[in-house]
């Protein structure tokens, strides 16, 4: 996924936090570098767009919402992005590359044999 500067910061924010989080805590979080604060309006923008994109999950909490990334790092969004567009076509694709390059092949079962998170 291509992102502006601030969206990276903003989902940097969201990774590094490990739960979910309104937005006065990620602006909070992102003014604390910047000498040149950052409005509420701005970073609820952001965070609104990257939902929309399908980066972060937004759920309602009280009155507001809070913001949550939809996978672990950006690796994690490329593939939801790319099963997403392709589905098992890329999934095809995938292992028959991996099954053509003995070190990829390698690397494939040894994580597939590692018990899932949550296991």
């Amino acid at each position: 996924m291509a992102w502006g500067p601030l969206e990276s910061d903003v989902m940097d924010v969201l990774w590094r936090a490990k739960e979910p989080l309104p937005v006065r805590a990620v602006l909070d979080a992102l003014n604390q570098a910047r000498a040149e604060q950052l409005a509420y309006t701005t970073v609820m923008t952001v965070l609104t767009r990257l939902a929309d994109k399908g980066a972060l999950q937004r759920t309602r909490r009280g009155r507001g919402f809070v913001y949550a990334p939809v996978a672990e790092d950006e690796a994690g969004l490329a593939v939801r992005e790319v099963l997403r567009r392709y589905g098992d076509a890329a999934v095809a694709h995938f292992v028959q590359a991996s099954a053509a390059d003995p070190e990829s092949k390698e690397r494939l079962r040894r994580l597939l044999e590692r018990p899932a998170e949550g296991e």
